[in-house]
């Protein structure tokens, strides 16, 4: 039976793909660097706390360039794309 999909439950959702995030995120960021320049391991919940971590709670990319989506630059795929957008200016 499909269970229906309420505010709540995706509220829920939101929370627990936030929270695999962080526990990722945390896996490999050992350490953080606080203001007074001190070295602190954080657990994922700590780092969730943290203000660059915020923009995770509503998306999976903090912006749209190419590092933060994780997209790896293809040249051919470069080269299609501004044909396609000189071929589209020229009409």
């Amino acid at each position: 039976m499909m269970e229906k999909r309420t505010k709540l439950w995706r509220r829920k959702q939101g929370f627990r793909v936030f929270k695999a995030r962080m526990i990722y995120y945390a896996s490999f960021e050992r350490e953080y660097l606080t203001a007074e320049g001190r070295h602190v391991p954080l657990h994922w919940f700590e780092l969730a706390k943290t203000h660059w971590a915020q923009v995770y709670r509503s998306t999976g990319t903090p912006c749209s360039c190419w590092i933060c989506r994780g997209m790896e630059y293809d040249r051919l795929e470069f080269k299609r794309e501004t044909r396609r957008i000189i071929r589209e200016s020229e009409e």
